[in-house]
């Protein structure tokens, strides 16, 4: 039998966004590669998500949703978030995570980069056409599922949709296979039904930002 490590999709748990919990209290952030929150007995995981409001000084942080990684006991650091050029924390902010809810009616996930950028940087002395490479693209997230609209997770998705939110979607492999966090805004649903069969629906997301990949 081949040594390489499979992961099966039956045992693997799918969650998305339907809520946010009981706000942290923030008390420092770091000027750092990644940058490191401290929040006393924050209580949060490795890949909760959530949004950072009202910090004073290090404003460039309000109003995104971020990824925690590496938490301990009164600090978590921020994935992808390099902090070294921002203005220097002052006081003050919150992190408000996230609620998640498995979707248990997915039946089947497609995640689909996009193209990353090609920008031209041909000179008077090229020989050819030269190129560097531009910011990346996250892509599409195509979620595949049992149609049931009053279910929580169906229902987050549209309230989404309607009011152009983001949500997070968060996949825990089995077999200690690490997790899989995406940001993104509902870009379009659909569903379906015929005879003989049960009702089908699709949602797409254009995701934005990285896909962080977390060890277990």
């Amino acid at each position: 039998m081949a040594a390489g490590k499979r992961l099966k999709f039956q045992g693997s748990t799918l969650q998305v966004s339907t809520g946010t919990a009981a706000t942290k209290t923030i008390t420092d952030i770091s000027e750092t590669d990644p940058a490191l929150v401290t929040s006393v007995a924050h209580g949060l995981l490795l890949g909760a998500v959530g949004r950072i409001e009202a910090v004073v000084g290090m404003t460039e942080l309000n109003g995104n949703l971020y990824v925690v990684d590496n938490p301990d006991t009164d600090d978590f650091e921020l994935a992808g978030v390099d902090a070294t050029g921002y203005t220097p924390y002052t006081s003050g902010g919150t992190f408000a995570p996230l609620v998640f809810s498995a979707f248990c009616e997915l039946t089947r996930v497609d995640q689909q980069d996009g193209t990353t950028d090609e920008n031209e940087v041909t000179t008077i002395c090229s020989t050819a056409k030269e190129f560097e490479t531009g910011l990346s693209d996250a892509g599409t997230l195509t979620l595949n599922y049992n149609f049931a609209p009053n279910t929580g997770v169906q229902a987050a998705m549209r309230a989404a949709k309607v009011a152009g939110d983001e949500i997070a979607v968060r996949i825990t492999f089995p077999n200690s296979g690490g997790t899989i966090v995406m940001i993104g805004s509902v870009q379009q649903s659909s569903f379906s039904g015929a005879v003989s069969g049960v009702w089908t629906g699709s949602t797409t997301l254009k995701l934005s930002g990285e896909i962080f990949v977390l060890a277990a």
